[in-house]
């Protein structure tokens, strides 16, 4: 007997889900209720652009995608809504999260629900908060910036120090030369 077509495409779903649930950094969840799927397509192509992607499942299957990846604490999203998106983390989490809070805003169907970064759930306003972080690359030239000071104040000191050497010098030679 032929197996139900029906069937087999939700399990390779449920089973494309669970590689991207184990492998990827984190995700965000949203609420796409009374979004238009071209509004959903413009999220879509600024997370590709950023390295990530964005897509929408039934939240039967994300339920079953998650407990096979072992992640739990996500049951009262599950619950509320018939529909998920979900925007996954590849790289840069600040960029995904900029990315999705902008696209939320004056979209009233489309909410952030909870978001999962390295191995922790985080709430809504979390999500909002690192949103607001600077971008990875920012925080890297910060960094180094603050590496950097001291190691340029210490050239600088020992810089002045024959610096000095020459302007005492300078000016006993031009004390002896009576000018």
């Amino acid at each position: 007997m032929a197996e139900k077509y029906g069937r087999k495409v939700r399990e390779l779903m449920i089973k494309e889900m669970k590689t991207v649930f184990e492998e990827s950094d984190g995700f965000i969840f949203t609420s796409v209720e009374k979004i238009k799927a071209s509004d959903i397509d413009v999220l879509r192509k600024k997370l590709k652009q950023a390295g990530s992607r964005y897509f929408v499942v039934k939240n039967r299957l994300a339920k079953i995608a998650l407990t096979q990846a072992g992640i739990s604490g996500l049951e009262d999203i599950l619950s509320e809504q018939k529909t998920l998106g979900v925007g996954v983390i590849a790289k840069d989490p600040v960029q995904v999260a900029k990315l999705v809070v902008e696209f939320s805003k004056g979209k009233d169907g489309f909410k952030i629900s909870k978001g999962y970064l390295d191995g922790q759930i985080i709430a809504a306003d979390k999500v909002k908060a690192l949103a607001k972080l600077p971008a990875r690359e920012q925080l890297i030239a910060m960094v180094l910036g603050t590496m950097n000071a001291p190691i340029t104040s210490f050239v600088s000191v020992l810089s002045a120090v024959p610096r000095k050497l020459l302007y005492a010098l300078n000016a006993v030679k031009d004390k002896k030369e009576g000018k």
